[in-house]
C-alpha cells in the first residue's frame, strides 16, 4: 500500500546520530494525568488503531500489522500513574510482540510523557525475550516525551533514555496537510522521523491524524478504529479515566436552556459554566469506593453556585443502562449533591 501525501511542511530530516535532541524535561511544571485530549495521542480507554501493511523482507511478502489499544490499566512508574497502551504486533497472522507502553498527559502543556515499557516477544505463541523493555528511574533511565501538545515543524525531541537499551527520538518532519489511508482521507496530519540513537540510521515515518493517532507507520496504515466510551468536548467531561461520561444542561428563568461548557477537568472532577466562560456555575466529581466498606460503589458529589434549572446527568460507559440525572428546578438554590448509592456498578 501506498502513503498520499499532499501539502505537507517538511523539514530537512538530519542524520540519527546527530545529538541536538531536546531531553532532560523538567517535570516539575506538569501535573500528570492518565487521560488526556493531546491531538495527535488520545490517551481515553478503549480507543483502539489497527494497522496494516506489507513488507518487502528478501524475496518473501510479509503481512504485519499491529493493534494499538489505550488500556483500562494503569501503572506507577517512577512516583507518577500512568496510563498502559497495549501494542499487539503481528507477522503473517503469528503474534511476535505485545508491548505494554507507560504514557502520563501533562496538563499544562498537552505534552504525552513516556515512561516505560514490559515487552514480550513471542515465537511459535511462547514468550521468549523481553528485548528493549525499560522503566523510568531503573539503571539511569529517564522519561521523554512522545508527543507534543503543540507540535513544531523541525522540533526534535528525546522520545525515551534507557541507555543502551532504548533510546528513541523524534523529528517534527510535517505540520498540516492530508493522508490517504485504506480507511480515509485525514487532514491536518502530523508527521514525524523516529529514529534510534542505538542503531544509526534514515529512521522510520509515522504519520498521525488528530482525535485518531498513528494512521501511518512506514508500511502499516490505517485500516480500522475503535472510539473510546467517552470522549471530552466543549460540553462533556470524562471522569475517572474516562470510564464516567458527565454533561449538563440550564434553563433560566425565561425558560431559555442550553448545555453546560466544560471547563477544569481533572480525572476526578470537572467544573461547567453556563452564562460565561469566567463564572463557573456547577462543580461535580465521582469517587471510586468499590474497596469502601459497606459501600462497594461509585459516589457523585456535585455543588452549585446557581438558583437556575440544572439538569446533571452522569453515565456509566462500563454498564449499560447505568445512568442518572440530578435535577434542580429554576429558582431554586443548587443543593449539594451527596449520591453513594446511585453507581453500585463496581468493578
Amino acid at each position: 500500500m501506498g502513503v498520499a501525501v499532499s501539502c505537507l511542511l517538511f523539514a530537512t530530516t538530519l542524520a540519527a546520530h546527530d545529538p541536538g535532541f531536546t531531553s532532560g524535561f523538567d517535570r516539575s511544571r506538569c501535573t500528570f494525568s492518565t487521560t488526556g485530549s493531546n491531538p495527535y495521542f488520545p490517551l481515553w480507554p478503549g480507543h483502539a488503531t489497527l494497522l496494516e501493511g506489507v513488507e518487502v523482507d528478501g524475496e518473501e511478502l510479509v503481512e504485519l500489522e499491529v493493534l494499538i489499544t489505550v488500556s483500562e490499566d494503569t501503572e506507577l512508574v517512577d512516583g507518577v500513574l500512568t496510563r498502559e497502551v497495549v501494542e499487539r504486533e503481528k507477522e503473517d497472522g503469528e503474534l511476535v510482540e505485545i508491548s505494554y507502553n507507560y504514557f502520563a498527559h501533562c496538563r499544562e502543556t498537552g505534552d504525552v510523557w513516556y515512561f516505560g515499557e514490559d515487552v514480550d516477544d513471542y515465537e511459535g505463541g511462547v514468550i521468549v525475550g523481553h528485548g528493549g523493555a525499560w522503566r523510568a528511574g531503573e539503571n539511569g533511565a529517564l522519561p521523554g516525551v512522545f508527543m507534543m501538545g503543540s507540535p513544531m515543524l523541525g522540533a526534535r525531541y528525546q522520545q525515551e533514555y534507557a541507555p543502551g537499551v532504548a533510546e528513541d527520538r523524534g523529528e517534527v518532519t510535517g505540520v498540516g496537510g492530508t493522508v490517504d489511508v485504506p480507511l480515509g482521507t485525514y487532514t491536518n496530519v502530523l508527521s514525524v522521523i523516529d529514529t534510534n540513537a542505538l542503531n544509526p540510521g534514515p529512521g522510520d515515518l509515522k504519520i498521525y491524524a488528530p482525535g485518531v493517532g498513528n494512521i501511518v507507520d512506514e508500511v502499516m496504515e490505517l485500516t480500522e478504529i475503535t472510539t473510546a466510551p467517552c470522549v471530552p468536548d466543549a460540553t462533556t467531561h470524562c471522569l475517572l479515566g474516562g470510564r464516567f461520561l458527565v454533561t449538563a444542561t440550564w434553563e433560566n428563568f425565561s425558560h431559555e436552556t442550553g448545555d453546560g461548557y466544560a471547563i477544569l477537568a481533572s480525572d476526578q472532577s470537572g467544573e461547567f459554566w453556563f452564562f460565561g466562560p469566567g463564572n463557573t456555575e456547577l462543580l461535580v466529581k465521582v469517587i471510586d469506593a468499590c474497596d469502601e466498606p459497606g459501600f462497594n460503589s461509585f459516589w457523585v458529589f456535585a455543588a452549585g453556585l446557581t438558583n437556575v434549572g440544572v439538569t446533571l446527568t452522569v453515565e456509566d460507559t462500563k454498564a449499560p443502562g447505568a445512568t442518572h440525572s440530578f435535577e434542580n428546578s429554576v429558582g431554586t438554590s443548587f443543593a449539594p449533591i451527596l449520591d453513594t448509592t446511585s453507581f453500585a456498578t463496581c468493578p
